[in-house]
């Protein structure tokens, strides 16, 4: 496979497919198995659910990925992937979580039938700037870290303060995340025999013609409004600049400059300075 074939798996739909497919399940049951530490019988069997908030995000760009698991248990897992930074981010990761606890019950039904919820933000950017350590949990807990309850936990995954080297045992997963290049790729899998099909689900999308051709005219949209958004500021500087030459030009006709002398100086023309 070309090198220009190569997706990464933090593409939005690549993320999708490696983790978020019924096919794929085993992929997402080692994940999170690594992650959260939990007994085997947590995760013997899940069920991928679309995500209860969907709607309410549905104007987002890309960059946010969200799957929703739920064990035998009726214990939640949701795993979201976060590739650009947002501002009040802490606030909406909060928000999500306490919604996927709230949202389960309906109406006229028991608090007894509420189940876990277990949130994990996987970040491509730095997200706790206190912390050193990449993976964080957080809990609802008091000074004397006594649990209030354990409804809801928080995973917080950043990738760039991903080590070099290994040490851990969900440091693998996180590189595979990382990787760049098909060689990268195909090097975990080899030493981690964990990430052999998820390798192959990363190169097997690599060779889809038509993801291909999804992902270049998605980033090409992403560049064309990159250079918009440039567009409008420099439009507005330059607006912010004529309006200036016109405030300076009408403070100096009021002190009784002579037109060719204003020109001079704000480099308006005398037909401009004629109409102010």
């Amino acid at each position: 496979m070309k090198k220009d074939n190569f997706i990464s798996p933090l593409e939005d739909f690549a993320f999708k497919q490696i983790f978020g497919e019924k096919r794929n399940i085993d992929n997402t049951r080692a994940f999170l198995k690594t992650v959260l530490n939990f007994p085997d019988e947590e995760f013997g069997s899940l069920s991928v659910k679309n995500p209860v908030l969907s709607r309410m995000f549905r104007k987002e760009k890309t960059g946010i990925v969200d799957i929703k698991l739920e064990a035998k248990s009726g214990k939640i897992f949701h795993i979201e992937l976060q590739v650009q930074k947002r501002a009040y981010m802490r606030s909406r990761v909060l928000y999500y979580g306490a919604r996927l606890v709230g949202d389960q019950l309906k109406w006229s039904e028991k608090y007894k039938k509420l189940h876990h919820v277990i949130s994990i933000v996987i970040c491509d950017h730095v997200l706790l700037n206190e912390e050193d350590a990449y993976m964080n949990i957080y809990e609802l807990k008091n000074e004397k870290n006594r649990s209030f309850t354990d409804l809801l936990k928080l995973v917080i995954i950043e990738l760039p303060k991903l080590p070099e080297e290994e040490d851990s045992a969900i440091w693998p997963w996180l590189r595979f995340l990382k990787c760049k290049a098909k060689e990268e790729c195909e090097m975990l899998a080899r030493k981690y025999p964990q990430l052999k099909k998820p390798v192959r689900c990363a190169e097997r999308m690599g060779l889809i013609e038509s993801i291909r051709d999804y992902y270049f005219h998605r980033n090409l949209a992403k560049e064309d409004e990159r250079m918009l958004h440039l567009q409008w500021k420099l439009d507005g500087i330059e607006e912010g600049e004529t309006k200036q030459k016109h405030t300076i030009a009408r403070n100096l006709l009021a002190d009784s400059s002579t037109p060719e002398y204003v020109s001079k100086i704000t480099g308006l023309s005398l037909e401009e300075i004629a109409k102010l």
